[in-house]
């Protein structure tokens, strides 16, 4: 599974993936996507087969409604992370994020069309 993502992570998360062998690309590490518009950046994603990362929950909802009712085929799939549960102002925020990404890529999910939550790793709990 490939991932994208969104603005809000730093690359030292993906540069935490890429270590455990996942496939990632950080908005933030690539300079023809920062400031993309949400409905770019989940097009992008599609484009290149890639799951979309992001907290920006209010403006993905929408357009990953808005991709079931144009498109035939599913998307490649969506992860909400919630402020909440991985603060982003907080130090070890980097290193639960990626144990908890590749945990779940590990696992083979979200699978393609599926909106999932990302939760912590087990070896976070």
């Amino acid at each position: 599974m490939k991932l994208l993502l969104d603005e809000m992570f730093p690359p030292a998360v993906a540069e935490g993936l890429r270590r455990k062998g996942v496939d990632v690309v950080a908005i933030q590490e690539t300079p023809p996507l920062r400031g993309l518009p949400d409905p770019e950046v989940f097009v992008v994603a599609q484009i290149e087969g890639r799951c979309l990362v992001t907290e920006n929950i209010p403006d993905f909802v929408p357009l990953e409604s808005a991709w079931r009712a144009e498109h035939e085929g599913p998307h490649y799939g969506l992860v909400f992370v919630a402020p909440g549960t991985f603060p982003r102002h907080r130090q070890r925020v980097v290193g639960r994020l990626v144990a908890a990404l590749a945990s779940m890529t590990t696992a083979g999910r979200p699978e393609p069309g599926t909106v999932t939550w990302l939760t912590p790793a087990e070896s976070d709990r």
